[in-house]
């Protein structure tokens, strides 16, 4: 009799991933500034309290070009909560889940600094998937996935290295889908809204941070609503 054998998709792999990439900079950065005793926050405070002169003096001071009011970067969100859409079960008696709140958020973006810099405002959009691979001895796989496009419009105050914000956020094309089986659903377009703290590292560019996202999908076909709301950890990185 054949059985079943279920494997995650990269999907769970990035959470964890990303989940260690966000731990081990923090502590590097923090070792780094513990062991010299050297807190750039205060270089890039000083430098822009400066004169006109004194600031082109050191106008390839890397602090004040990082935090140049205009700045692309990439981010990547790793989300969990909502309700429920499908459940699989393990051969093995293990179950896993598609929740309606889950997923890695792939994202490029722009931001612009104003208010003397204690403020942003900024756009950006991606791609919000989790998917789940039940693969047989055969080799035969069928993929559950929830996709969704993604466009962000936030804003935070900043205090030191410390960013208080939020924004709404627009779900584009919710889909639910199964390979192998009929149970498929689509969704209407969802807006939501979210807030965040993030935590800038002065001098690398980085930012980490946390985000509670509200949100509710509506089913087209039965006006069902799934409930999307999650919590989520946040890398930024500026170009």
């Amino acid at each position: 009799m054949t059985q079943q054998l279920f494997d995650a998709l990269p999907s769970r792999w990035l959470i964890f991933l990303i989940a260690t990439l966000l731990v081990c900079i923090s502590h590097t950065c923090c070792s780094a500034e513990i062991r010299t005793g050297f807190n750039p926050a205060e270089v890039f405070y000083s430098a822009n309290d400066k004169t006109t002169e004194e600031k082109d003096l050191v106008s390839d001071d890397f602090y004040l070009d990082e935090y140049s009011e205009n700045r692309i970067f990439f981010s990547i969100e790793a989300l969990l909560g909502g309700s429920t859409l499908e459940t699989i079960n393990f051969a093995d008696g293990e179950t896993d889940s598609i929740r309606a709140g889950s997923g890695v958020f792939l994202a490029l973006g722009a931001t612009h600094l104003m208010f003397d810099k204690s403020m942003d405002i900024g756009i950006k959009g991606g791609y919000l998937f989790d998917s789940v691979t039940a693969e047989s001895v055969s080799g035969e796989k069928n993929i559950t996935s929830f996709t969704r496009k993604v466009v962000d419009i936030f804003s935070h105050y900043w205090i030191d290295r410390h960013g208080f914000g939020g924004g709404i956020s627009y779900h584009m094309n919710p889909e639910f889908k199964s390979e192998k089986t009929d149970n498929n659903q689509h969704y209407h377009n969802a807006m939501g809204a979210y807030a965040a703290y993030l935590y800038h590292f002065v001098g690398t560019g980085t930012a980490l941070g946390v985000k509670y996202l509200v949100i509710d999908y509506e089913n087209k076909d039965s006006g069902k609503r799934a409930n999307g709301n999650g919590w989520g950890i946040t890398f930024n990185q500026l170009f």
